[in-house]
């Protein structure tokens, strides 16, 4: 009986029982934030390119229009230097630009959308896809 009464009453490694309780759940935490951060940072990134290049199209800027006609390449290039100023690279494919479209039941706007896988540092967290897309009213042809 005193010797379980006596481990019972022991308090040594007590610490290092409650920091291995707490620091899974902590460190979980600390890795959400992280990537919640860089999703909405992401997010965010996307969003600005998208906006940037309905613009370039709707007033008909170079390299998003050649003589008059939407170049989609260009401004698909245009859009992925945009997104790479934010350090995110996305493909070609992900990248679809209108140079009349319908946003919100309203005619005549230059529409950008992107969308984009968002890879998670995370192993337990799924992929998941960002998109997002941006309307520019088109300049009046002259």
């Amino acid at each position: 009986m005193t010797a379980i009464r006596a481990f019972l009453l022991d308090l040594r490694g007590a610490v290092a029982i409650e920091f291995a309780a707490i620091a899974l759940p902590l460190l979980l935490l600390l890795g959400g934030s992280f990537e919640i951060s860089r999703f909405v940072w992401t997010q965010l990134a996307l969003q600005d390119a998208a906006s940037t290049g309905a613009r370039c199209v709707g007033l008909r800027l170079a390299p998003c229009f050649v003589d008059e006609t939407m170049d989609t390449g260009g401004t698909v290039t245009f859009v992925q230097a945009q997104a790479g100023a934010w350090a995110i690279e996305i493909p070609d494919s992900s990248v679809t630009p209108e140079a009349a479209a319908t946003c919100h039941g309203v005619d005549d706007f230059a529409k950008v959308a992107i969308r984009h896988r968002f890879t998670n540092a995370l192993a337990i967290l799924p992929e998941t896809w960002i998109d997002v897309e941006a309307c520019f009213p088109v300049m009046p042809s002259e």
